[in-house]
This record gives structure tokens, C-alpha cells and sequence, in this order.
């Protein structure tokens, strides 16, 4: 992984400058303002913190090399959305090209006696070209572009490599096999992750290029901002498309259209007779505990009756920690250690209206432990579960955690540690793909305070940094 910063007079420019030099695959860190000097010697520049992993500089690389003279021009302008599809296509066609004659040459060596030696040398991967007419047409010249023009024709492949032997050539072909197959699923992986490519006609005004940009520099999923950006074109038309306030004001109006939310403690009636039971799930470290303290004494201000009840019996720090809260909020507390305890804590707590279970924090990539918790709590039928997830965590992994929690049937989310983080977009990424309502987001430690019932417009605000 490559890292490195940037600084330009316009967060445009920085962008422009990152892409340049580590290429369109590169993910943006940080962005910060800076700021020099007093009154008219002021000067304001944007300062950007890019990273790049050493497959995508490789990916670059290899196809800048075989960029023509006349062509690179025009690479240059191209977005980085084509560049990227252009890096993908070239490769491709090289690792298919390097399958191809890795596939030959074991077929020739499985067929041939062991007595015989082949003299005829195993073919190299063959290279391919690029000059001014395999490009696309750069976002700003596609306007300009005579009717009837040609739209590029394929990359041409030639079979001589020249001096550039690939070093795959030289080992052995079960090794080539496996890294070639190595290489081809990370690349499948790099783009299914980058979801759908980028429309470039979506980009039909610079304000619309900029507001992509703006989103994913916060954090927004690639994909994600592609529709937010389409739908706005679509709304505003090619006028209003030009406007920077009318775009900014059409995407907060479609993240805002497009999030739920949620508060758990809605349907909750004081006096009933049937308390609610709201488990907190969720992995490691996210601050489970804390949040559970924190809901308790949202309750507590609704008129409610309230009592907690804890499962985490692998880490000592959580029964003395929510034992802790029981007392400053004056609540009743239980700890429960098998299902028994479980069933017997809940009867106990039957006179009142809400029941908070506090569960063992697991990593998501131990299934048995989590089933372990699930089979507990699925001997409650009027169980409800909450999925809790830290605003710090990259969005693969949050994914991936929404998935291996989804065997608790989550009602929704809640986002912790909002204040340790400087990126929002994970708010409006992650119940797009798992599509779950938002209830509470959490900005501190401080209980009760550091706790807000989540809201659409809170979403599009931080996402969009206004």
C-alpha cells in the first residue's frame, strides 16, 4: 500500500493531481483545509491524504507503458472512471492471453514422454497497444465530437513480447496456473467492488463531476454516489444541472429519500403488562454496553420502567460496567449466564416495560459462537434484536458484519463512535446494502448525553458535510 498527500488551491484540483499519480483506483484518506497567513495574504489550499495498493500502481503502470506518444493526451483527460475501465480491459485481455499459453504449454507437458525434452520454448504472455484511436472520447471532447465519428476500435494484440519476457514464463506451469487464477479473482473482486462503471454521461456538467467527487471523498460507496448523481441529472435536467446549490440540494433531498429510520422505543406503552425485550448485538469493541446504558435512559425520560439484563459472561468488565449503570440510573439489573438465567431474569422483570439484554461482543467470523448467542436468544419469542456498528469501520468489513449478523433478524441500526471518525458516508453505504432502518447514532462516551435518535436529515448533513 502506497500513501501519500497532496495540496492544491481546490479540493478539484488536489483530486485531479491524486489521480494523476496514483491512478484512478486510488482511495482517499483524508481531505483537510489549510490555511496560511492574515488578511489579504491569506491563502487557502486543500490538502488530500490518497492511498493505493501496489496491484492497482502495477495495473497503471502496465498500461501507461503501452500508451502511444499521440495517445497520452488524451489518456490524461479521460475520467477516472475510464482510465479504470481501460486498466481493467488491458489487463484482462493479458491475464486471458497468459492463461491461454500457460494451458498450452501443460498440455504440451503432459502429453510429451518424460524421456523427451522439448526444445521448443514456452510462448511469453503476449502485450497489447494502446494509441489514440483505442480511447475513449475524454468527458470534455465528447460534446465536441463530430457525428458519425469512430468510437474506437479493440485493443490490438501482437504475439511477440520482445524484451519484456514475463517472469511467469520462467517457473512452473501449476504455479503459473494458480497465480494467474490468484490475480484474476482479486482483479473480479477489485471490480465488484467498484460495482457497476462509472456512466460518463451521467458527468454532463463539471458541477456533476465535482458533487461525485465530493461524495465519495466522504466516504460514499462508489456505486452509491453513481445513483445518487444519475437521479439528480435526471431531476434537474441539463439547466439545472449546472447549478452547484441545486445539485447539492437535489442529492440531500435523495439521500434523504432514500434512508429509514426508526426509533425502537416507539411502540413501547408504559403499563401493558408486556414489557418490550430488546437485545443488543453487534461485534467486538463497538460499544455495546455503553449504548444499552444509553437507551435505558432515553426510556427512562419517556415515563418508561426499565431493567437490564447481561449476557456477557466472557469479558468481567461488562457485568461490572453495566452494574454500574443500574445504580446511576436506578434501574434493576440481572446477569444471566445459560438460558435458564435468561428465562428466569425475564419473569422477574415481567411488571415492567422495557427489558434490555447487554450480549457478548463476537467477531463476526466465528459462526459457532455467534449461533451459541442466537440459540439463547431465540428462547425469548417476543425477542427483538438491534445490530450495533462502529462509524470507524471500513466499509468491507461492515458489510461483511451486516451479513454474519443477519442470523439475529435485526430490526436496525445503530451507528457508534460517530465522534472518532471524519468519513460519514458507512451512515448512508450500509443500509443501502442491507437495507435496515437506522434508530440512534452515538457521539461520545458520556452517558446519558452522547446519544441521538437517528434522522434522515442528520444523514444527508454529515454525509455531505454542510
Amino acid at each position: 500500500m502506497e500513501v501519500k498527500k497532496f495540496e492544491a488551491p481546490t479540493l478539484q484540483e488536489a483530486l485531479e493531481t491524486v489521480k494523476r499519480e496514483l491512478g484512478p483506483e486510488a482511495i482517499i484518506l483524508q481531505t483537510k483545509k489549510n490555511k496560511r497567513g492574515f488578511g489579504l495574504m491569506n491563502k487557502a489550499s486543500v490538502e488530500v491524504t490518497a492511498a493505493v495498493s501496489e496491484r492497482s500502481m502495477v495495473k497503471k503502470k502496465a498500461t501507461e507503458s503501452r500508451i502511444s506518444t499521440d495517445a497520452s493526451g488524451r489518456y490524461v483527460a479521460l475520467s477516472a472512471s475510464q482510465q479504470a475501465d481501460l486498466q481493467d480491459e488491458m489487463m484482462d485481455k493479458l491475464l486471458n492471453r497468459a492463461v491461454s499459453d500457460t494451458r498450452d504449454s501443460v498440455q504440451i507437458s503432459a502429453q510429451a514422454s518424460p524421456q523427451v525434452s522439448l526444445s521448443k520454448p514456452r510462448t511469453a504472455i503476449r502485450y497489447a497497444e494502446i494509441d489514440a484511436d483505442t480511447l475513449p472520447t475524454p468527458p470534455a471532447q465528447q460534446a465536441a465530437r463530430p457525428a458519425g465519428a469512430s468510437a474506437g476500435r479493440p485493443i490490438n494484440s501482437y504475439s511477440n513480447s520482445r524484451a519484456e519476457a514475463s517472469s511467469l514464463s520462467q517457473s512452473d506451469p501449476s504455479d503459473e496456473v494458480r497465480a494467474l487464477r490468484r490475480m484474476v479473482e482479486d482483479l473480479k473482486a477489485q471490480q465488484d467492488q467498484r460495482g457497476a462503471s462509472t456512466d460518463v454521461s451521467v458527468f454532463s456538467t463539471p458541477t456533476l463531476q465535482e458533487a461525485f467527487d465530493q461524495l465519495v471523498v466522504n466516504g460514499v460507496d462508489k456505486r452509491f454516489a453513481l445513483a445518487l448523481i444519475r437521479q439528480a441529472s435526471f431531476e434537474l435536467g441539463a439547466e439545472g444541472s449546472k447549478s452547484i446549490d441545486a445539485v447539492q440540494d437535489q442529492i440531500a433531498e435523495e439521500i434523504i429519500r432514500g434512508i429509514e429510520v426508526a426509533s425502537p422505543l416507539e411502540g413501547v406503552v408504559p403499563g401493558t403488562g408486556v414489557p418490550t425485550v430488546m437485545a443488543l448485538v453487534g461485534p467486538t469493541g463497538v460499544g455495546k454496553t455503553t449504548t444499552l446504558a444509553k437507551i435505558a435512559a432515553q426510556a427512562i425520560r419517556r415515563g418508561l420502567r426499565v431493567g437490564l439484563i447481561n449476557l456477557d459472561h466472557v469479558k468481567a468488565s461488562a457485568f461490572d460496567q453495566l452494574a454500574t449503570f443500574s445504580r446511576v440510573l436506578n434501574v434493576p439489573f440481572r446477569s444471566a449466564q445459560s438460558v435458564d438465567d435468561l428465562t428466569f431474569a425475564i419473569r422477574d422483570f415481567q411488571a415492567l416495560d422495557l427489558i434490555l439484554v447487554d450480549t457478548t461482543g463476537r467477531s463476526q467470523r466465528d459462526p459457532a459462537s455467534l449461533r451459541e448467542i442466537q440459540s439463547m436468544l431465540d428462547t425469548i419469542p417476543t425477542m427483538k434484536t438491534v445490530l450495533v456498528l462502529s462509524a470507524t469501520t471500513r466499509d468491507a468489513e461492515l458489510y461483511d458484519m451486516a451479513a454474519r449478523f443477519s442470523l439475529f433478524r435485526p430490526q436496525g441500526l445503530v451507528f457508534s463512535k460517530l465522534d472518532e471518525t471524519t468519513l460519514y458516508g458507512v451512515l448512508y453505504n450500509v443500509p443501502q446494502k442491507v437495507r435496515l432502518p437506522l434508530l440512534y447514532f452515538t457521539t461520545g462516551q458520556k452517558v446519558p448525553e452522547d446519544i441521538e435518535e437517528a434522522s434522515k436529515d442528520r444523514v444527508a448533513a454529515l454525509v455531505m458535510d454542510l
